[in-house]
């Protein structure tokens, strides 16, 4: 006789705190970089204000100009770069997984660290460029990589070992074949790993430290000054991408972090877009809608669609819109939309426009977008969404890949 039992727990209440215990922990990491961050961004501006500056008195002969000009540009990117991440690592929701390069992510972080981190603390970079993909969640991995970055700087900074504070963090990156790791990780069973070392020339650990350092709530900082959440975040997201994370560490030495994460076989495939290349992007006759309440903008919209033979309408708010595509509807081929607008927001525009003309196109841009809301709207009339700061060179390339469709 064979018998069958079946159990049917309701586990929403574990998953939610799992949940609340991550966003907490994201925050409490955030937290941390904030004056760095702040200080970064003051720097951005003041480079802003003063190449503008420089500009403005027009006494600068045009190779001043120019420099001035990619300085501002420059600094920009900075700016945005630290705000899409920023904003990448607290949002909330969770993400689908995704085709992910490594370095980039290593990357981004390096940029982030070095904006942030006290000078005491240096930091090297030694990445293999022949790395393959992996598949996760890149919010995910950001956040591990950067809670061993945290926690390497508070182990050169609050030392213990009467070593003055200060020192090394490395970054490295390699790919290494199953076999070569599956005696220490018996269940690495596939064929390929990259690897992630994080590593700090601190006060290191003891064996006793080592053996509880990815238990929840374990600590060695000051009472306030953590959570003890940080590595056993770490675990968990590593755990959750079928990866493994080893750790050798000696008092006086310093401390290793090692994050095996599976490899994808295939190869990835990148599109380049700059600047120059705006020459190469086709251009059209069709109609579009531009609705943007910031003028500067706007004017820039107009300057770069028209330039590429596009006739151009355009509306400051989300009322005006509805009765500009009203009235233009049959020779209108896109909306080109922000999605925070006075008087009627975005995506409740949007779903005017869909009883007007129910195959309306639409492209939002936004600094950020509500994941509630770009679920309510996905799968209606929106054909793309583009992350402000944008370039010329990416709306124009949007805007015609949505047109060819």
């Amino acid at each position: 006789l064979v018998q069958t039992r079946n159990y049917l727990f309701d586990d929403t209440r574990r998953r939610n705190l799992e949940r609340q215990i991550l966003q907490a922990q994201k925050m409490e990491s955030l937290g941390t970089l904030a004056g760095g961050i702040a200080h970064d961004f003051n720097n951005i501006l003041t480079i802003i204000m003063g190449h503008a500056g420089l500009l403005k008195k027009r006494e600068l002969t045009d190779d001043r100009a120019i420099r001035s000009l990619e300085a501002i540009d420059l600094a920009t990117r900075r700016g945005a770069g630290l705000i899409r991440q920023l904003l990448t690592f607290a949002r909330k929701e969770d993400r689908a997984l995704e085709n992910i390069d490594i370095n980039e992510i290593v990357r981004d972080l390096h940029k982030l660290l070095e904006e942030t981190f006290p000078r005491l603390v240096t930091i090297r970079l030694e990445l293999d460029d022949s790395l393959p993909l992996i598949v996760g969640d890149p919010t995910q991995i950001h956040q591990a990589l950067l809670n061993l970055c945290v926690n390497g700087r508070d182990a050169m900074l609050e030392r213990k070992d009467g070593n003055p504070p200060g020192g090394t963090l490395s970054l490295s990156t390699s790919h290494v074949e199953g076999t070569d790791i599956r005696t220490a990780f018996p269940k690495a069973v596939r064929q390929k790993y990259v690897r992630i070392v994080v590593a700090d020339t601190g006060a290191g650990m003891d064996e006793a430290t080592r053996s509880h350092i990815f238990e929840p709530f374990f600590t060695t900082k000051e009472r306030g000054k953590g959570t003890g959440l940080g590595l056993a975040t770490v675990y968990g997201i590593v755990e959750g991408h079928e990866g493994f994370i080893d750790l050798s560490s000696e008092p006086g030495i310093g401390t290793s972090f090692t994050v095996y994460l599976p490899a994808q076989s295939q190869e990835q495939t990148r599109e380049a877009h700059d600047d120059s290349a705006m020459s190469q992007i086709a251009g059209g006759s069709e109609t579009i809608l531009i609705v943007e309440d910031e003028e500067m903008l706007m004017d820039f919209l107009k300057e770069i669609l028209t330039r590429k033979g596009y006739r151009v309408l355009s509306a400051q708010d989300g009322e005006t819109a509805i009765s500009v595509y009203a009235a233009n509807f049959k020779t209108i081929s896109l909306v080109l939309s922000d999605l925070g607008l006075p008087r009627l927001a975005g995506q409740d525009m949007l779903f005017h426009l869909l009883k007007i003309n129910p195959e309306v196109r639409v492209v939002f841009a936004s600094g950020f977008i509500d994941p509630e809301i770009r679920s309510a709207i996905t799968g209606t009339g929106i054909r793309e969404f583009i992350q402000k700061p944008y370039s010329a060179v990416e709306v124009l390339t949007r805007v015609r890949e949505v047109l060819n469709r």
